[in-house]
Order: C-alpha cells, then sequence, then structure tokens
C-alpha cells in the first residue's frame, strides 16, 4: 500500500459508547474534557482534586473535577461496486476505491476505532462484508478482497440492502462511488442512512471528458449497460456533455448537502491529506 499520511477525521457529535478512543464522547471517564467538578465521595479519585473548588467551598468539602471518556467511533466504507466502478482513464476506479478504504481501516486502527466495509452493485457481495471492529488487519483484509471483486451490474440498488447491517447508534459512514445512478437514488440511500454522519466520496476521472475527440466519428459508451452509440463529434455535442456532467455534479452536491454534507470529490489519484483538509474545512 502505498504510504500515505494517516487521515485525521473528526466529527461534530460526540460517541456515545465506552470503548476508549481519540473522540470526546458522552460518558463518564478519562478523557480531557470536562465534564464537571464533583465531590470527591460521588468520583472516589483523589487524582483529580481540584484545589481552588476545595478552597473555596466554605463547608470544607473536597472537590474533584470529572471528565468524558474520550470515546472509539464505528467507521465503515459502503463501496459501490457496478460496472462503472471498472472504469480505467488516468486511474482504475475501483483501485482507487481500495485505496480509500485500505487507508481509512489503517487510519482507524491507529485511532483505536472499530472499521467495517460493505460492497455491493446490483446485490450486496457477501464475500465482501466486514462487520465494524477494531481490527490491526483491517487494510490487509481490504487489499486481499478488493482484488477479487470485478465491478458489473447496472446500478448499486444493493446498497440499500446493506442498511439493516450497520449498528444502530451513530456512525461515521463513507460512501464511495462515481454516482452514476438513476436521478433520485443517491437521495433516497442518504435518507436511510441519515441517522449516520455520511461522507460522500465521488470518484471522478479526468478522461472522462478531457480526451474526448473534439470533431469525427466517435463511440459514447454507457458505463453500466456497456451500450455504446455512434456519434459525430462537434463543438455543440461537447457543450452538451458538458452541461450533462456539469448537472450530474450539482445534483450529487445538493442530495448531499440536504442531508448534512458536501461530498469529497476525488480527481483521480486518491490523496489522505486532501480527506484530513476536507475534514478540517467542516468541524472550522
Amino acid at each position: 500500500m502505498a504510504q500515505q499520511p494517516l487521515i485525521h477525521y473528526h466529527v461534530r457529535w460526540r460517541p456515545s459508547g465506552h470503548q476508549p478512543g481519540a473522540s470526546h464522547g458522552l460518558v463518564a471517564g478519562t478523557g480531557d474534557q470536562l465534564r464537571s467538578v464533583v465531590l470527591l465521595r460521588d468520583n472516589p479519585d483523589p487524582r483529580r482534586l481540584d484545589l481552588r473548588a476545595s478552597l473555596r467551598d466554605p463547608f470544607e468539602n473536597i472537590w474533584v473535577r470529572d471528565f468524558n471518556l474520550n470515546s472509539a467511533l464505528k467507521v465503515i466504507v459502503l463501496v459501490d461496486t457496478s460496472a462503472s466502478m471498472g472504469y480505467v482513464g488516468k486511474v482504475n476506479r475501483i483501485h482507487v476505491a481500495q485505496e480509500i478504504s485500505s487507508q481509512l481501516a489503517l487510519s482507524a486502527y491507529r485511532s483505536g476505532d472499530a472499521f467495517g466495509l460493505y460492497a455491493a452493485n446490483e446485490m450486496i457481495n457477501k464475500q465482501c462484508m466486514l462487520p465494524p471492529k477494531a481490527n490491526r488487519g483491517a487494510w490487509l483484509w481490504v487489499k486481499h478482497h478488493f482484488s477479487k471483486i470485478k465491478p458489473q451490474g447496472q446500478h448499486a440498488d444493493g446498497l440499500f440492502s446493506v442498511v439493516p447491517y450497520l449498528p444502530q447508534k451513530r456512525c461515521l459512514v463513507f460512501l464511495v462511488s462515481d454516482f452514476r445512478w438513476q436521478a433520485g437514488k443517491l437521495k433516497s440511500l442518504l435518507k436511510k442512512l441519515s441517522h449516520h454522519d455520511v461522507v460522500p466520496v465521488m470518484l471522478q476521472d479526468p478522461t472522462e471528458f478531457d480526451e474526448l475527440p473534439k470533431s469525427g466519428i466517435a463511440i459514447l459508451r454507457d458505463a453500466e449497460t456497456g451500450l455504446g452509440q455512434f456519434v459525430w463529434m462537434r463543438e455543440h455535442l461537447r457543450t452538451q456533455i458538458a452541461e450533462i456532467r456539469a448537472q450530474h455534479i450539482r445534483s450529487v452536491n445538493d442530495a448531499s448537502r440536504m442531508y448534512g454534507n458536501k461530498p469529497f470529490v476525488v480527481r483521480g489519484e486518491f490523496s489522505s491529506a486532501l480527506l484530513t483538509e476536507y475534514f478540517m474545512e467542516r468541524s472550522a
């Protein structure tokens, strides 16, 4: 796996689990976020003695600091493996999805978080299901199982069937796809996932538009169905294709923002540093 810096993801909510991790939690425990100041009898830990509060108390009670536990998250990746994810241009799209998943698996382990992954096209890929758990070898599991995936199928509706497999408590979910879906499908899936913190990861390739011939006969092929059509390329048609592509990007942005997060766009190669920057921007 390429040596990239770890992904430092950040959530704007507090996990409620009791498993220690790196995120600010809701339950009392060892952490760096002050919860309250309580009497020693209520929290008998003299190591957390608050001298100022104790000296100010006219009844000479002894007070100690109570902190929130730094809790673990559950990080889950949902991967579209329909036919369009097999597109090879400047990069191999399914390999980019593998790189993103691997880096997230490694980053989750280093942060003390659980990692899970589910892949689907028209149906769930039962051979590529990893329920969320703390696993130091998850990135190797991802690499091994992605090598067996052959993108196929005309849509990714199998991702809807993944929803019941997800934990009931809120998770950080990465939805990795090129989103070459029918109108309204992304919005419907995000609605079903609205209980979770979902980050749509949109995969793009510069060659999808930049390498279209400027004139002459060309074959435009549907990436999902494989059907091709002969066309005579001209400036008006190139403009039309550009408008359709822009409309597709706008629809993904609109659906994503409706449910809380703008999409993270990967243009060609994946950079973990840019994903960290994305989280820094959204937490600002």
